[in-house]
């Protein structure tokens, strides 16, 4: 993730153009490889079995590493072997930048202290991102956030990594009480708290490539087909919320999501605004707690 951000930057401080960028991924896809497709590499696992587990992680939040010890399809140490085989998204991508000759190791780091200093993050923080660990960055970016609302924005950047772009990113996240809409899907989930989740953006763009990556193209045909996937995968990120909290002894039913293709606003005395870029494309995942509002 991660590795998109920082690309982001050196774009916008014009030390990379998008056409360098395309070049880069290309090297870097070769460095690093879907932990599966290592597995069934080196022999440790059969396509089906690799297939079943990809499955499992659409139901379950988990690492597909876990869930292949669950299964007994592979011991701890082989994935830690695995792992190192596969290596760290953002350092295939720093090496990546330095073997295709668009800038030397040295303007790479004098480009990330600059980033640093930019967004005035702790050494602690560069650290964290540089793991490319969902569970690690999020805090970064909305640290004042309540441990349910960074949870929620955890588990919908995992199930967008694993089912629809696996370099998916964000982009900073904000606070508003007005959100403007071209279109939007949304779901509550009510009991001892009031969450609130949706997904807005525009239908033709974002929307449409994230719902196209959910479900399938031969799915997709017109514009209720792109929201009816996207509630379904809203429904999907709030199940695996609901079942954690229940796991916890905290009572929450789940309401049945709904959209609009109709521009709108929504209001409220706080809504986070988490933008996720999908294949390119900007969408914005909207979250409330224990607020009321209006639409």
């Amino acid at each position: 993730m991660f590795d998109r951000i920082f690309a982001n930057f050196l774009v916008d401080t014009g030390r990379l153009t998008l056409k360098n960028l395309g070049d880069i991924y290309s090297c870097q896809e070769q460095k690093r490889v879907r932990l599966g497709v290592i597995a069934v590499s080196e022999k440790l696992m059969s396509i089906e079995q690799v297939e079943e587990v990809n499955q499992l992680q659409a139901i379950y939040d988990k690492r597909f590493g876990d869930i292949a010890v669950e299964k007994g399809y592979l011991t701890e140490e082989q994935v830690s072997r695995l792992l190192v085989l596969q290596g760290n998204a953002f350092l295939a991508f720093m090496q990546s930048i330095v073997d295709e000759k668009y800038m030397t190791m040295t303007e790479v780091s004098e480009a990330l202290d600059e980033y640093q200093k930019a967004n005035a993050f702790t050494l602690m923080n560069m650290e964290d991102l540089k793991s490319c660990d969902v569970d690690r960055i999020i805090p970064i970016f909305i640290y004042e956030q309540p441990e349910m609302v960074q949870k929620l924005c955890g588990v919908m950047l995992r199930t967008m990594s694993r089912l629809i772009d696996y370099h998916v990113y964000i982009k900073k996240p904000y606070i508003t009480n007005e959100y403007q809409f071209p279109a939007i899907c949304l779901q509550e989930l009510n009991g001892e708290h009031k969450i609130v989740t949706a997904i807005a953006g525009e239908l033709e763009d974002a929307l449409k490539e994230a719902a196209i990556g959910f479900a399938g193209s031969e799915n997709i045909s017109d514009d209720d087909d792109v929201l009816d996937a996207l509630c379904e995968l809203i429904n999907c990120v709030n199940g695996l919320l609901a079942t954690d909290m229940s796991n916890k002894s905290v009572d929450i039913d789940m309401a049945a999501p709904f959209a609009q293709k109709e521009s709108g606003t929504i209001k409220s005395d706080s809504i986070l605004c988490f933008p996720i870029v999908i294949y390119g494309q900007t969408l914005d995942l909207l979250v409330q707690l224990d607020k009321d509002y209006t639409i």
